[in-house]
């Protein structure tokens, strides 16, 4: 952080030296396009972020443990609710069942370029996972689907 001399701490006016010298001390604290800035650190086990914007690439270390829900029980054709729609919002949906479950999107909001409200059906034991990529739109990725030399599906 600059220093700089201020004229109310100071209590006279500033000799031309301490202008120069506060200038001088702006320009070379002063983060320009292409610098490596470092804001700070953080620490802990829990980082809670509202939002990052970013033009370039954003490394982070570490792994990550999102929130999951295990307790959720739906019947036979029965299904889940999504939450509410934001663009970049990434759900994954396990089928850890022997039934079809529905997967419904919050009202208003559709999947798949479906009819709003509509749901989607999940097999058995298979799981999906939906990105936001409006305020009212999820879209289904496609699994990749691997094999072992002997032809076995292992995911």
């Amino acid at each position: 952080m600059a220093t700089l001399t201020l004229r109310a701490s100071k209590g006279s006016p500033l000799t031309n030296n301490e202008v120069d010298a506060n200038f001088t001390n702006l320009n070379t604290d002063k983060y320009e396009s292409g610098s490596n800035a470092s804001f700070g650190t953080i620490s802990g086990t829990t980082v809670t972020v509202t939002s990052v914007a970013t033009t370039g690439s954003l490394n982070v270390g570490g792994s990550r443990t999102s929130s999951t829900s295990a307790t959720i029980t739906a019947a036979a054709n029965q299904g889940v609710k999504l939450p509410d729609c934001a663009a970049g919002l990434e759900i994954l949906v396990l089928n850890d069942t022997a039934n079809n479950i529905k997967i419904y999107p919050t009202t208003g909001e559709a999947i798949d370029g479906g009819s709003a409200n509509a749901p989607v059906d999940l097999s058995p034991a298979t799981s999906v996972k939906l990105v936001g990529v409006s305020a009212t739109k999820w879209n289904r990725l496609s699994p990749v689907i691997i094999y072992n030399s002997s032809g076995t599906r292992v995911n």
